[in-house]
């Protein structure tokens, strides 16, 4: 069974690396990117099964990478991973496609039950 391939996109480096490192424990592949045109450009895209999402980076912030990945039929899970405990940001994610919207404080416990089949 290969690993399952996941994108870390978040501006802060520090909070890049902690997601990155724990989902390498959990024994993911991970690609790091500070923004969404980072993750848009890369050559696996096609094979990322999850992806956790900041929302509010410079760049391309969350809610334009993920109109970016619906254009492009993305197919792989899309977490959005943010700081922001507002029901409008979780409500425009979940419009958008994204599968469910974490605060980064919770999204170091439930890393485990995202990387399985049923997320």
């Amino acid at each position: 069974m290969s690993k399952p391939l996941v994108a870390v996109v978040d501006d802060d480096p520090r909070i890049r690396d902690l997601l990155a490192a724990e989902l390498e424990d959990l024994e993911a592949t991970v690609l790091r990117c500070r923004e969404g045109s980072e993750l848009l450009a890369q050559e696996q895209l096609d094979q990322v099964e999850l992806v956790l999402l900041d929302w509010m980076m410079p760049g391309l912030d969350g809610a334009a990478t993920l109109k970016a990945l619906a254009d492009l039929s993305f197919r792989g899970r899309v977490v959005v991973v943010t700081a922001l405990c507002d029901p409008e940001v979780q409500r425009m994610a979940g419009n958008a496609g994204a599968a469910a919207t974490l605060l980064k404080t919770e999204a170091l416990e439930q890393l485990s039950a995202w990387l399985s089949p049923q997320g």
